[in-house]
């Protein structure tokens, strides 16, 4: 009973950690929105190949996992409960995929275009001055 204790716990704190990191990259509705950031995230040139490889990692992953009739908790023996790992592995997926999306976004939003000079100070002067 011990061990078993011992195994829920970390269990339990790893998802904790998992919905630590949800709740930075803002993971719930806005991720919906994000959804539709992903042809540009990955046809971008600023974006590193290391994050479009987790992204499609993580999609194929949670594809794989969900198609193939390989699960860690095994539905036809425990009933609904069998359901949570395969929950599990969705959310990480799209935590790790919101994540990446956050990322760029903030990216954009902070590149600079090379062509507009900022804090210029200039007078225009009048030809009869």
């Amino acid at each position: 009973m011990d061990n078993t204790m011992k195994v829920v716990d970390k269990l339990l704190d790893s998802l904790k950690r998992v919905l630590g990191r949800f709740r930075d990259a803002k993971f719930g509705l806005l991720f919906f929105i994000n959804i539709f950031k992903l042809p540009d995230f990955f046809t971008d040139r600023r974006v590193n190949v290391i994050s479009k490889f987790r992204v499609m990692f993580a999609l194929g992953t949670a594809i794989i996992y969900m198609v193939s009739g390989i699960d860690f908790i095994p539905e036809m023996i425990t009933g609904l409960f069998g359901f949570i790992d395969d929950i599990f592995v969705i959310v990480w997926s799209l935590g790790i995929v919101s994540e990446e999306v956050e990322k760029y976004k903030k990216l954009v939003k902070d590149d600079k275009d090379p062509n507009v000079i900022e804090d210029v100070d200039f007078k225009i002067y009048d030809d009869k001055e």
